[in-house]
């Protein structure tokens, strides 16, 4: 076991996949995690498995007004780039549950559509949200998250940036199903990289995954 820096890139990106997975399972459309400064960070080189890095450091639900909560976390990028990253994470306290009502109610209108939702570019050229938007925009970030998490390796820092377009799929269930193209950004080497992600979720069961998948570009 090696200790790194904190501060220095290998260990901020790696609580970046952590935070990206944790909004994954556990974001909702009125709920995000923003990962704080590393506070403890090392690194354990495996012989013919990959590195793990553990890691210490907060996280903030940015979207509410709530406390910070202590976050240790574990993500094994394995040699084999075909693998995606393991992340295991444990939160000191559990978060509160305060956005349930707006939760509710954003499903319950979203369910209650009388046409299903078709909407693009959100945000807009000018870096604006509709309020009504604003959750589905949420709930594409927490989508992302499971791209972004399952795409890492040491090398890359993805962003998502815009729903080019997102569209409601009326079923007779009781999961809303949103199919979304994003455009995530790679920070490291500046490409956009377009991605569909089919996702569901309801206030009891939560966000899950149907499919993802790398679109080619379009010019």
């Amino acid at each position: 076991m090696e200790p790194i820096n904190p501060s220095h890139y290998p260990a901020s990106r790696a609580a970046g996949v952590a935070t990206d997975y944790i909004n994954y399972k556990m974001g909702t459309p009125n709920r995000l995690f923003q990962r704080q400064q590393v506070t403890s960070a090392s690194k354990e080189s495996i012989a013919g498995v990959g590195n793990k890095y553990h890691l210490t450091f907060p996280i903030k639900d940015f979207l509410n007004e709530q406390p910070e909560i202590m976050c240790t976390a574990e993500v094994l990028y394995y040699s084999d780039k075909n693998c995606p990253p393991d992340v295991k994470f444990t939160l000191q306290t559990q978060p509160q549950n305060s956005t349930a009502t707006k939760d509710q109610a954003f499903y319950s209108r979203m369910m209650n559509n009388k046409e299903p939702l078709v909407a693009e570019d959100i945000p807009d050229k000018f870096g604006n949200v509709a309020p009504d938007m604003e959750p589905v925009w949420n709930l594409g970030i927490a989508a992302a998250g499971f791209i972004k998490s399952k795409n890492a390796t040491e090398e890359t820092l993805f962003a998502m940036t815009v729903i080019k377009k997102v569209t409601q799929v009326m079923k007779d269930n009781t999961a809303l199903e949103l199919h979304y193209d994003l455009l995530i950004h790679e920070m490291v080497s500046q490409e956009m990289i377009p991605w569909r992600n089919e996702i569901t979720w309801n206030p009891s069961g939560g966000l899950k995954i149907i499919s993802q998948q790398r679109l080619p570009k379009s010019h």
